[in-house]
């Protein structure tokens, strides 16, 4: 990763690298920042192969910290402001850091304080306002400085390729989040390869205001961003009102969005057009996105690509071509990126299916993860004998060379005998103009064993009744797909990560009945 880092130096010293409300780094600078920091955890017995994780909101200090951390071989995770005291728990835990880097208060929150008493051994140092175990940014910094360059350079030199740079925990979703180990290789690889097809114009500069500890942000935005020798312009929290000021007056070129974030924008008109009226690329993914909705963004000299990944793929790992159509992007997540291999195939065979067939996503290539932090068992079951990653989604390849995505493997029910795959369900639901997002759950049936409960996400101002969308869906989808029931909502609940939390969701249709 220093490598990175270092050309850009070389290219681009001058120009903006990163900046937020009050400072704007050059690259020279953001290099020399880098390496203060880099010898302040020298200074504090950090060494390679140790972890370090920090609780920072999207910042130019998580970008510095985590520059510094990787170019000596410390391995960096990011623990989300967001998290409440069991996630903090099971990740300090699980990771066993030998530094806690601790950017606090945040709003309103003293983490210093609350995480002394969840995790009362670690060794935690706190930047930012006077609280318990406060340490200045300056007084830790200047303890650097009986490092001097040879050791700084040793250090550096040390560092493998094959080394962790970075855990990023999955989101939780089907149980406790494992922590996928990210190598320096992998991550430049898959900077590099998204830097040649999104194209360094787009990619000039970019807002991050997405939790740090997620693979979306790092990788899919900021890394990109570095490898272009763009600017990244932090913000610490998702709001489209200050982003879009931001713009107005930044000139962003590349965003990274989803549904929910489309839905946000189209609720604040006037912003949405300061955001993207220099915009030259968007990104999107995470759940369905209908066709309606991308033609409101689309407009000559923007591009849009539909594109799919994991934490365990370092990301982006498919996207939507340059001639895509907007039905297309809709309907599909694209081909796998150059130098990587996807199949869909039978999970319990591994043989790849005909075409328009039903499988798992499989994929194979330089961008994957090296496994599971200390967990061998879920590793192994995590690859194909011949080293495809098993992602446990389910796709179909086309003829066309497109995937189309069919949901999580688990999240498949059997309804009256039937298989059911939420997904197509709801992108069924999302062509109705009412709904914004959709999340479809099992729910137990006397007769059908299970059936479908739909909740629903309205779009701002638009109402719909049950019976309304029943009746739009069975003129879309075979009966037996269709829900036998819905929840209308004006917000979905979400993970730290911005996903839908469906583990909630189908709670609460238990306790519903």
């Amino acid at each position: 990763m220093a490598d990175l880092l270092r050309r850009a130096v070389d290219t681009e010293a001058q120009a903006p690298a990163a900046s937020q409300e009050g400072g704007r780094l050059s690259y020279a600078q953001l290099a020399a920042e880098v390496d203060r920091y880099a010898r302040a955890l020298l200074a504090r017995g950090l060494r390679r192969g140790d972890r370090l994780a920090m609780l920072a909101a999207p910042s130019v200090d998580f970008w510095i910290v985590f520059h510094a951390a990787a170019s000596i071989g410390v391995t960096w995770l990011g623990v989300n402001p967001r998290y409440q005291a069991r996630d903090f728990e099971h990740m300090l835990a699980d990771s066993e850091p030998a530094l806690l880097v601790v950017m606090s208060p945040f709003d309103g929150r003293d983490y210093c304080e609350e995480l002394a008493a969840i995790a009362p051994g670690a060794r935690m140092i706190c930047h930012g306002e006077p609280s318990a175990g406060a340490v200045s940014r300056e007084v830790f910094l200047a303890a650097g400085d009986a490092i001097d360059d040879a050791t700084l350079a040793a250090a550096r030199a040390a560092v493998d390729p094959e080394d962790t740079a970075l855990i990023v925990y999955t989101s939780g979703t089907t149980g406790k989040p494992k922590g996928a180990e990210l190598s320096h290789r992998a991550i430049v690889a898959s900077a590099l390869a998204n830097l040649a097809w999104m194209g360094a114009e787009a990619l000039q500069s970019s807002v991050c205001a997405a939790p740090v500890n997620h693979v979306g942000a790092i990788n899919n935005l900021c890394m990109p961003i570095l490898a272009a020798g763009g600017h990244i312009i932090f913000h610490p929290r998702v709001d489209v009102a200050a982003i879009g000021e931001i713009s107005r007056r930044e000139q962003p070129t590349y965003l990274v969005s989803s549904p929910t974030g489309f839905a946000m924008m189209l609720q604040q008109p006037v912003g949405m057009a300061e955001r993207l009226k220099t915009t030259r690329l968007i990104v999107f993914g995470g759940a369905v996105t209908p066709e309606a909705v991308l033609e409101q963004f689309a407009r000559p000299g923007l591009r849009l690509s539909n594109v799919y990944g994991q934490s365990e793929t370092c990301g982006i790992i498919t996207r939507t071509g340059e001639d895509a159509t907007l039905k297309v992007m809709s309907e599909t997540i694209g081909e796998v990126l150059p130098g990587a291999e996807l199949r869909v195939a039978d999970p319990a065979t591994n043989l790849p299916c005909p075409p328009d067939q039903l499988g798992e996503i499989q994929v194979r290539g330089p961008y994957l993860m090296s496994g599971y932090f200390r967990n061998p068992e879920a590793s192994a079951a995590a690859f194909t004998p011949d080293g495809f990653l098993r992602t446990g989604d389910l796709g179909v390849l086309r003829e066309d060379g497109n995937v189309v995505f069919g949901g999580r493997l688990k999240e498949m029910f059997k309804s009256g005998g039937y298989n059911v795959y939420p997904v197509e369900v709801e992108q069924a639901i999302c062509e109705h103009p009412a709904a914004a997002i959709a999340a479809v759950v099992a729910a137990p049936h006397p007769t059908y064993q299970e059936v479908g409960h739909a909740f629903v996400e309205l779009a701002p101002g638009a109402s719909v009744s049950a019976d309304e969308l029943r009746a739009f869906l069975r003129s879309r989808i075979a009966n037996y797909k269709v829900p036998k029931s819905f929840t209308l909502a004006p917000e979905l609940p979400r993970l730290p990560n911005g996903k839908v939390d469906k583990l909630a969701l189908k709670a609460e249709a238990l306790a519903a009945g």
